[in-house]
């Protein structure tokens, strides 16, 4: 495919501030060195490179297919989202690239299509942003995962030789070699430089992922030094780095060959949940131990790959910030960052969600994990959890949901924080996501100020965003996900070089007119203004803040979802107590009133409650303990506007008060009784919300499942313990599962609760099925259950739970140096008991016994439920 050597299409914008950044381009012709250390330095000033963004797909691969599927402008997508990588601070990116599948032959040849074509369009925009790249050439998976398995047409070697025989088979080894080099000779006719040339591109991986083979040692090193020939043999002088977390028992291979440096991935919340996550997780991000093993001791660390993936939390970025800094990491990619155009959908790939706009609370928390690269000293621990929530500057904490870092030039944080800066004349940034002392604000999505000079600052305000399902679902072009909004919501900022009364003079199109603010208030929509105590000439502006343009804004594209109800009424509520339901209503604009429909199921009589305004898109409404019983009910709730009506759930008339339809497709609660046992664990219900000791287990019918009880016809677990034919099984096999929702419903009598009582049987004739409940700092209490193989209903005093081991699942990857949680510092004494409100989990396991020969489907349990037992005389 012939490529033209201009770039079609640039906007006057694009190229005005192109021009402005002529400059940082040139200054990226500085170079890095390897020091004596192992330690990666910029040649030009011998300083320390800590670099910090994330792996971008567009070029290649499902999210080239993404962008497709929605008909939009690949390039335009690449302006964009390099606009989103520098508005963040981000300077890393890893380019990954799917050419042994899609830009090349059987043999290794390169062929010049489209991919390739926008990789160079990538690497062009990047540089002028000033990013920095780690290429990856050789992707070694398959390029149609997960959206086109059946297409069989990528010519690359990739799909001819299959991941498994890359290392070892000579034919596939002479065509790595092959691309390597004609790939990184190639010139990018955007930039005129051949790839392994590029200034911007400073590191090579080799292979993603490599198959490794650490029991050929001499067979590893000759299949690495071979891979580094090849790139050398260009001429190319740009460090390369090698896989080492598939298996850490490769790193010796590596010391011993030709390669400079070790990349390596995490993913501490696991991969492909399937729903988002709850609960906290912060205990799986204390440490990376392996990456301390001595034969890695002075090789250079590059962070490939990480997330906290199915969250969307405000924590877990600058918490594993922290480890990598602490491990001597000095450039971390997340995987991988949605576009733009494709974010609405979470189009690319389903288990990762990160976008500037669309996810904001955890965007921001990228931006100050950027912060943490560059302000946290290598090789510097802080401590287990939850001693290492404060470090540095830096502050994390799962209550609230906050991530900040409150430093004299910078104040950032991830959700409504009470901190105050040092230094409020000395800030020089603050961005947020929520509101502060410096900042209150109602909206929803992420905002930006940049000080231009004294009295003068920069203010760069994004569209609510608003979730309206599960982002963590499968995907598709036709399901949104998260609405960008752009509505007007007031605004107070308290800045002592503005005072109390400035100007807000909007510079984006869209907006025309200058507010004045009042007590530090004015009324803002999506956008870029310039705040001034007094009039300014625009043109006296510099052409860029960082590497944006002064006047640079990119909007998200428009959707044309109906209005949506999401609701968040507990699972339960206490009889005598009233009962507080909130509600999300997301439209356009407001709605002119909201109200809740309730009535006691199956055909109770039906009652309105008038919700009320909470602030942002949210409802809330409180209903009289003398309308509730003891009992199910059902509700609907109606959004009144413009004289028309709207009831969800969807599938309910506008007419609620009809009540002419079947009884399930409302939304329900239970009244409960003080003295009401409160189910833990009920098969039927729960079983989809399990995650298990492996990754991917909960697809794994034969291990568990869920069945009639014969004896009194209600759902049962079945679990048994993974035993191969060689009777070969897993130390623990856990399933575990989220119940906070549950305990926080019953807060109020939670601690009343005396013991834990169970209906089940084991598989043969002697097993034992330890129950754990973990707290949310990750304390564990557990107790041990002999069974047998009949049904029996046993009742265990919670006085018997003792502190002990609970499972962080899901499980990481790699991550086996975490799997069990120990209590938290200073709990679990002997004197010390469970706090029955901060239970977040339930655990139920299976374990190798001493004595007991574990054969396939002959070791587990059944269990009908598990509750919590209260006695509130």
């Amino acid at each position: 495919m012939r490529r033209a050597s201009s770039i079609p299409g640039m906007t006057a914008l694009f190229i005005t501030l192109s021009l402005g950044v002529t400059h940082a381009a040139r200054a990226q012709n500085r170079v890095v060195y390897l020091d004596d250390q192992g330690v990666i330095r910029w040649q030009h000033n011998r300083k320390e490179v800590t670099l910090f963004g994330a792996n971008y797909v567009l070029t290649t691969a499902s999210d080239y297919r993404a962008a497709g599927y929605l008909h939009a402008d690949r390039k335009r997508m690449i302006d964009e989202d390099m606009a989103q990588f520098a508005r963040m601070g981000w300077d890393g990116l890893r380019l990954t690239f799917w050419g042994d599948w899609e830009s090349s032959d059987s043999a290794g040849n390169l062929i010049a299509n489209d991919h390739l074509d926008l990789l160079d369009y990538l690497i062009a925009r990047a540089r002028e942003r000033g990013i920095f790249m780690l290429f990856s050439p050789i992707q070694l998976y398959g390029s149609n995962w997960p959206d086109a398995l059946d297409d069989t047409t990528a010519p690359g070697f990739g799909r001819h030789f299959g991941k498994g025989h890359m290392g070892t088979e000579a034919t596939a080894l002479a065509a790595q070699m092959n691309y390597l080099r004609q790939i990184l000779a190639h010139v990018n006719p955007y930039t005129h430089v051949a790839l392994k040339d590029e200034p911007a591109i400073i590191f090579i991986e080799l292979v993603n992922e490599p198959w490794h083979h650490p029991e050929d040692l001499q067979g590893s090193i000759r299949y690495i030094n071979a891979l580094t020939d090849a790139v050398r043999s260009t001429g190319c002088q740009k460090l390369i780095f090698y896989n080492v977390s598939q298996d850490f028992r490769i790193g010796e291979a590596i010391r011993r060959s030709k390669a400079q440096g070790i990349t390596f991935g995490w993913y501490p919340t696991g991969l492909n949940a399937g729903h988002e996550l709850e609960g906290n997780y912060l205990r799986g991000a204390d440490a990376y131990p392996d990456m301390l093993r001595p034969e890695l001791a002075r090789l250079p660390r590059i962070v490939y790959e990480f997330d906290s993936p199915d969250l969307r939390t405000g924590t877990m970025y600058p918490a594993m910030a922290r480890v990598f800094r602490t491990v001597g990491t000095q450039f971390a990619a997340m995987f991988a960052y949605d576009m733009l155009g494709t974010a609405s959908r979470n189009l690319g790939w389903q288990t990762h969600y990160l976008n500037l706009v669309y996810t904001p609370r955890k965007a921001m928390s990228a931006i100050i994990a950027a912060e943490a690269m560059r302000r946290l000293p290598r090789m510097q621990g802080y401590g287990p959890y939850p001693q290492n929530t404060r470090f540095g500057d830096f502050h994390i904490s799962y209550d609230g949901d906050l991530g900040e870092l409150v430093a004299r030039d910078a104040f950032l944080y991830t959700s409504t924080t009470s901190a105050r800066p040092p230094d409020p004349t000395a800030l020089q940034r603050i961005a947020g996501h929520g509101s502060s002392s410096t900042v209150t604000y109602e909206g929803t999505g992420i905002y930006f100020l940049d000080k231009v000079r004294p009295g003068v600052w920069r203010l760069e305000v994004y569209p609510d965003a608003v979730p309206i399902r599960d982002p963590f679902e499968p995907p598709s072009p036709d399901k949104i996900v998260t609405r960008a909004i752009s509505r007007a919501w007031p605004m107070t900022i308290t800045l002592p070089d503005l005072g109390p009364s400035f100007s807000a003079q909007p510079i984006t199109a869209g907006n025309s007119q200058t507010a004045r603010a009042a007590s530090g208030q004015f009324t803002v929509r999506p956008g870029v203004y310039i705040l001034s105590t007094g009039p300014v000439d625009l043109s006296s502006l510099p052409a860029t803040i960082g590497h944006v343009g002064i006047r640079e804004y990119h909007a998200p594209p428009a959707d044309a979802v109906a209005l949506t109800v999401a609701t968040s009424a507990a699972p339960q509520y206490l009889a005598g107590r009233d009962a507080e339901v909130r509600a999300r209503v997301v439209d356009i604009s407001a709605p002119d009133s909201v109200v809740l429909f309730l009535r006691q199921a199956p055909s109770g009589f039906s009652r309105g409650f008038r919700m009320r305004s909470a602030g942002g898109y949210d409802f809330t409404t409180s209903i009289p303990s003398i309308f509730l019983h003891a009992g199910p009910y059902e509700y609907v709730i109606t959004a009144f506007h413009d004289g028309s009506a709207v009831t969800f759930p969807a599938s309910i008339p506008a007419k609620p008060t009809d009540w002419n339809y079947h009884s399930q497709a409302a939304w329900r609660f239970d009244v409960v009784d003080p003295r009401t046992p409160l189910r833990l664990f009920d098969p039927g219900a729960d079983a989809a919300r399990l995650t298990f000791t492996r990754i991917g287990d909960a697809g794994r019918r034969g291990l568990f499942r869920v069945a009639l009880s014969l004896t009194t016809g209600q759902p049962t677990f079945h679990l048994e313990l993974p035993v191969d034919t060689s009777g070969w099984s897993p130390a623990d096999y856990t399933a575990s599962l989220v119940i906070k929702a549950r305990v926080l419903a019953r807060q109020e009598t939670i601690t009343g609760a005396k013991e834990l009582r169970l209906r089940l049987h084991g598989l043969g004739a002697r097993q034992t099925l330890h129950v754990t409940l973990m707290e949310d700092d990750g304390t564990s209490w557990t107790v041990a259950i002999p069974v047998d193989s009949a049904w029996s209903e046993r009742a265990i005093p919670l006085a018997q739970l003792t502190a002990g081991r609970g499972v962080l699942l899901p499980e990481g990857f790699p991550g086996d140096w975490n799997y069990w949680v120990a209590p938290a510092d200073g709990r679990g004494g002997a004197t010390d008991r469970p706090r029955l409100e901060h239970v977040e989990r339930l655990q139920l396991s299976l374990r190798r016994e001493e004595g007991v020969a574990a054969k396939p489907g002959s070791y587990g349990v059944e269990v009908e439920f598990v509750t919590l037992d209260f006695d509130l005389r």
